[in-house]
């Protein structure tokens, strides 16, 4: 406690900056942009955190939140926790009197303590605000608060209990966000039945209702928890209650087809999301092409794949290929393998190593060493470091 009352102490007090500033000139381009290049290239965690306090009250600097969250992921990387404190407590203390009066900016002073694992560190900087009281608390303090126990795997009985005080203490009505924040750490700690029930006392007691975000946590919970009847109650309530289905829904629903080897019917879903405007990502696609060469349908799959690229939602990704590429090579299906290994050579990738190792073989054992030879110097030209030592290993055993 002495330490905890010390801490919000230091928080409270305004400190001297004792550190050279970066540059005489710190509001000019140049500056920022040597500024940022030191921060990037600089290993030296003492060095960075003196980099970070020398430009605090540089306007430039104090915008620019990518160096912010660079400078603690490269602190956290260091296991320098302490020099994390230092900079993010200096970063309060040497702020204008506009930046302590926005909410957004101590939400992201708290975010970059939780990022950190910094827990404790992060709930306190929510005391600080109180103390302060320099700008007003919305929801979204609330949700911060939330989202800190979650990103930290608090899923139990604190984290109801830290909602419950902050409440209190701030007065804030929790929305539906707030509640969507609760549902996921129900989902998260194996509390599916308390989800649904939160679920249904909310529709029931009418102040908040839930929305599409509401449904999709507990379409994934039980998704993950194999409660295939469950999930197609969900879905049937969220089509009687006229809520439109969003990428996340249609995802749930795709995968819940492929688990159960309904992989047309998915297809079918992947169709209908696009025709009322909901576009696809990577994910959409990634698992009906998994769900196709799972029950050995590799021409469907090959389609899926097709229709990833000439669509155009998303751009192509190394899953689909590989998965495809993998299938095909141990169903025998060589021709189709090697001009899948051939696709991913073209997009630059790396094939992987056990399936590039079969097809080689498959290639040989059909009279086409030249064809595998062919493979093999494309793909060691793609190869790096150890990776290219590790696929020496492997090509030492092939007959070529």
């Amino acid at each position: 406690m002495a330490a905890y009352l010390s801490r919000l102490a230091r928080l409270s007090a305004p400190q001297q900056n004792s550190i050279r500033t970066f540059s005489s000139s710190s509001t000019s381009l140049p500056s920022f942009r040597a500024l940022k290049s030191a921060i990037k290239s600089e290993e030296d965690p003492l060095k960075i955190a003196k980099l970070f306090e020398s430009s605090i009250s540089t306007p430039t600097f104090s915008r620019y939140r990518p160096l912010f969250t660079l400078s603690v992921h490269k602190l956290s990387r260091s296991k320098r926790l302490d020099l994390i404190d230092r900079i993010l407590t200096k970063s309060i203390n040497d702020s204008p009197a506009n930046h302590l009066a926005s909410e957004g900016f101590w939400l992201r002073i708290v975010m970059l303590y939780s990022q950190a694992g910094m827990m404790e560190n992060a709930l306190q900087v929510f005391d600080v605000m109180l103390q302060r009281q320099k700008c007003k608390l919305t929801e979204k303090s609330l949700c911060g608060v939330l989202s800190v126990m979650l990103d930290n795997k608090i899923y139990d009985d604190k984290f109801h209990q830290t909602f419950e005080e902050f409440v209190k203490k701030t007065g804030i009505s929790p929305g539906v966000k707030s509640f969507n924040l609760i549902l996921k750490a129900h989902i998260k700690g194996g509390r599916i039945d308390e989800a649904q029930a939160l679920i249904t006392e909310m529709e029931s007691k009418g102040k908040v209702k839930p929305d599409i975000s509401s449904y999709n946590i507990l379409l994934g919970g039980y998704l993950d928890s194999g409660k295939k009847s469950a999930f197609d109650m969900v879905v049937k309530e969220i089509s009687e209650k006229g809520l439109e289905p969003n990428l996340i829904t249609y995802n749930h629903r795709i995968l819940r087809y492929c688990k159960n080897k309904e992989c047309v019917r998915a297809k079918k879903l992947l169709d209908e999301m696009i025709l009322k405007g909901v576009e696809p990502d990577s994910s959409s696609y990634n698992a009906i092409i998994f769900g196709f060469c799972k029950v050995g349908d590799l021409e469907s799959a090959r389609k899926v794949l097709e229709k990833m690229d000439s669509d155009g939602y998303v751009k192509a990704t190394s899953f689909g290929h590989y998965t495809l590429m993998k299938h095909m090579v141990e169903e025998g299906e060589l021709d189709g393998g090697l001009k899948v290994c051939k696709d991913i050579i073209q997009k630059k990738w790396v094939p992987p190593f056990e399936a590039t190792k079969l097809l080689v073989n498959g290639l040989v054992k059909d009279s086409k060493a030249d064809e595998a030879k062919e493979i093999v110097g494309t793909f060691k030209n793609r190869l790096r470091g150890s990776a290219l030592e590790s696929w020496g290993k492997i090509e030492a055993s092939l007959p070529i």
